[in-house]
């Protein structure tokens, strides 16, 4: 990426401003895939105008090693894991310390300080949408609890000096909110990273032994808006009453496997969870994808599947389709009969219209950006924040004495 040719990143002290780049509360899922996605890009073509340092966890550090991608040319990496709240003793605003702006790729950052300059990925739909379909299924007790907890984590968004958000639905409900009135709000899409179309970097996956049935899949942590619940009663469905024989396929971590009810565990087969590198292999080897979400700012997995040609069975509701458009073989999420007819009506269509959705689907990837300019723009959102910040600030001339 070149150095911004106006010199506008350029400290008033004359030096390149430091820049680090905050990864730490990233361990699993999407987030981790595209904060590792934008470095790799960031090593592959560093900015000459910023001082890049990077604050990593274990998970994003892993994912880089897995792409062998060179650090060897940001100036400090440092591996380091933070969980929640916790973070707000464990130090993390020491490593925010001496640098010019923070970029937490997603938040929030749990920290008290106000400086440095702070621009925040937001990507958290139940403070986007608190009324829900998820929250009906909830005690009062676990509801009230779920929103005070967002409500605190809303709190820490707001602090932010900038924010950064995947898609305009998300930026419309941030902005309806007065908590973040006066909050610069700006949208970068989420796109495939270059390893999907790079097939001599994937790497395999070992996928537990299942029947000669079709094999459906999707890349998402067990959370509860991930509606991943259905899948036993759905796989039941299909042979029953379509006569579909289906295996699911999951990538849970082990400690979400362990937590599964054992009837779960004997419907549902997990590939653990994944590096980036590995996503290809396990779409390669699926027949399709499904992502019966319930809540989502955006994800990356129709795209995914979009990308490997794979048909995308999906809810219909308004983040999806905002996201894919006629791309996607929709149901409703709620009903289990709905997503059966879904998945059976594709299956029995002829083989030369499943391949004609599936070439529309992938040339309809081409309205996203690439992984190289998801990059630039970020770089583009610091620099403006540090000007605007800079603009800001009393010049030396005039300051008061």
């Amino acid at each position: 990426m070149a150095a911004n040719p106006a010199g506008g990143a350029r400290s008033p002290l004359g030096r390149r401003p430091r820049v680090l780049i905050n990864c730490s509360n990233l361990h699993v899922g999407g987030a981790v895939a595209v904060a590792s996605s934008f470095i790799h890009c960031l090593s592959q073509d560093p900015p000459q105008d910023l001082s890049v340092c990077l604050l990593l966890s274990t998970a994003v550090h892993n994912n880089l090693a897995a792409m062998r991608s060179d650090l060897g040319g940001f100036a400090d990496c440092r591996v380091v894991d933070h969980h929640g709240f916790r973070s707000l003793w464990r130090g993390l605003h020491e490593h925010f310390a001496h640098h010019d702006v923070v970029f937490t790729v997603f938040g929030p950052a749990y920290t008290l300080s106000r400086k440095p300059l702070h621009v925040c990925g937001f990507a958290q739909p139940l403070i986007v949408y608190p009324r829900n379909p998820i929250e009906r299924r909830m005690s009062t007790v676990a509801r009230w609890s779920q929103r005070l907890k967002y409500l605190v984590q809303e709190w820490f968004f707001a602090r932010a000096d900038e924010l950064v958000v995947e898609l305009e639905h998300v930026q419309a409900a941030l902005a309806r909110k007065s908590i973040f009135r006066g909050v610069p709000i700006h949208i970068v899409y989420n796109t495939v990273d270059s390893v999907f179309l790079d097939p001599p970097r994937w790497q395999p996956v070992a996928l537990p032994a299942a029947s000669t049935g079709l094999k459906l899949g999707v890349v998402s942590r067990n959370y509860v808006h991930k509606n991943l619940h259905c899948l036993p009663a759905l796989k039941e469905r299909l042979l029953r009453v379509h006569g579909l024989a289906v295996d699911f396929y999951v990538t849970f971590t082990d400690a979400e496997w362990q937590a599964c009810a054992p009837s779960y565990r004997d419907a549902v087969y997990n590939a653990g969870a994944l590096v980036l590198a590995q996503s290809p292999s396990f779409y390669a080897a699926m027949d399709g994808v499904i992502f019966p979400s319930l809540l989502e700012c955006f994800s990356a997995v129709p795209l995914e599947a979009m990308c490997m040609r794979r048909p995308l069975f999906a809810s219909d509701l308004p983040f999806i389709r905002d996201c894919c458009h006629e791309h996607a073989i929709y149901f409703d999420p709620l009903s289990v009969e709905s997503i059966a007819r879904a998945i059976a009506a594709y299956f029995l269509l002829e083989q030369s219209e499943r391949v004609r959705r599936l070439d529309a689907a992938f040339a309809f990837l081409g309205r996203y950006p690439g992984p190289g300019e998801r990059a630039s723009a970020y770089l583009e959102i610091v620099r403006g924040a540090l000007a605007r910040h800079d603009s800001a600030m009393p010049s030396p001339r005039t300051a008061s004495p």
